[in-house]
């Protein structure tokens, strides 16, 4: 008799699903020939950007993949979108508008740009930032959005654009999480002023396990980016004289660069493996009552990262943490929770930012407070499901059968 694993059953996926396969012989071959030349001469100088090649050939590639004008490589996707903030050069005490559902990444490097993040609300069944959630938190100190492609599923970039040239806001597109997502025919990261790139282990694509990129198709942005990414190096003006504004050393290295471009390579399969994967598995779950994947835009193409799952307690025996317990133990791979609303973090609530004083929330905005009650709601209603492109028949089939088989017994 058919019985759930917690109430002493045996689980219905019993082999573990595949392991992601990322690299091949060919990311191999090419560090191989980096260290080849490095040892051959007992010099370091060929790892270094400067040293080699293939850091800027991975910026020209990088640019002509998503058909943008230029493009800068940077050490991490949280560099990527400091270097694009700090190319606004937005006044000390102007506000960033973004979501609250991201990654510390996305929000970091607006405080320490000396600028305030205000947190917009999002759409309860994509999870994404809206024009009209922006809209509702712009006032006379808001200077530009950052928005999220969150798990890959675009944001209503078309409506978000319109918005911005009404109010003149500069755009950033946090791209970390989709990597050759299309809305509207074009890929995202290619409609606002500028799209940054999160490229570590865990992304559809990375250049070595830590690496970014910001692409754009102006070209003062470009330079502005450049030179904050290498200590304010005097890129792109004639006859300087030293260094011409304050900057970090975000340089990408040669082999992460030669990882790189290699990825690059791979990423329109990747896409096109996962975004079939979730919508056989949008099939699939068009039939369970207590489960369903969160809504993408119908003009989109996601490359999805991984899958949001909504669960409706109000039609089962028990809440989603549990529920996400006993599909992890009929087998699938799941997770409970996302991520806390990015205001609940210690760093934002507790004001934790330059020593004890509070900067810039002190003087800028010291009674500015947090609310976003559908992204409370919205993150409390689902559960992730991890997916990747190494999946095949056999792990789709399972994991609706297992969405099924819980469904079943667990329905009130």
């Amino acid at each position: 008799m058919e019985k759930l694993v917690i109430d002493g059953g045996k689980p219905l996926r019993k082999k573990p699903f595949p392991q992601r396969i990322m690299f091949d012989k060919r990311e191999v071959k090419i560090i191989n020939e980096i260290m080849k030349k490095a040892t051959k001469e007992n010099t370091a100088k060929y790892l270094d950007r400067y040293g080699g090649t293939h850091v800027d050939t991975y910026e020209k590639e990088f640019a002509k993949f998503f058909g943008t004008k230029f493009a800068t490589a940077v050490s991490s996707g949280t560099a990527a979108i400091h270097s694009a903030i700090a190319a606004c050069e937005l006044e000390p005490g102007d506000k960033v508008i973004t979501t609250p559902i991201t990654d510390p990444g996305t929000v970091m490097p607006i405080l320490f740009q000396g600028l305030i993040p205000v947190f917009a609300d999002v759409d309860f069944d994509t999870l994404n930032l809206t024009a009209k959630t922006i809209e509702e938190k712009i006032d006379k100190k808001t200077k530009c959005v950052i928005v999220v492609h969150l798990a890959g599923v675009p944001c209503e970039m078309d409506k978000i654009m319109k918005l911005a040239k009404k109010y003149n806001l500069k755009v950033i597109e946090d791209c970390a999480q989709r990597h050759a997502s299309i809305y509207n025919g074009k890929y995202t990261g290619t409609f606002g002023d500028m799209g940054a790139f999160s490229l570590m282990s865990g992304k559809h694509m990375t250049s070595g396990g830590q690496g970014g990129m910001v692409i754009t198709d102006n070209e003062e942005y470009y330079w502005k980016v450049k030179r904050f990414a290498d200590r304010g190096k005097p890129f792109g003006i004639e006859n300087p004289k030293g260094n011409v504004s304050i900057g970090l050393n975000y340089r990408m290295t040669e082999i992460e660069a030669a990882i790189g471009r290699v990825q690059l390579k791979k990423i329109k399969k990747v896409a096109e493996k996962r975004y079939k994967i979730v919508e056989e598995l949008r099939k699939g779950f068009e039939n369970l009552k207590a489960f369903s994947l969160w809504k993408r835009p119908e003009n989109s193409k996601p490359n999805y990262w991984f899958c949001f799952v909504r669960v409706y307690e109000e039609k089962l025996k028990y809440d989603k943490f549990k529920i996400a317990e006993i599909l992890s133990k009929e087998g699938l791979p799941v997770g409970a929770h996302y991520v806390i609303p990015m205001y609940e973090n210690p760093f934002i609530k507790e004001r934790k930012t330059f020593g004890t004083s509070g900067y810039p929330y002190n003087p800028y905005a010291p009674d500015i407070e947090y609310k976003c009650p559908i992204a409370e709601k919205a993150l409390n209603s689902h559960i992730t499901l991890y997916i990747h492109e190494c999946w095949k028949k056999k792990e789709i089939e399972d994991t609706i059968k297992i969405f099924e088989k819980v469904e079943k017994f667990c329905l009130r």
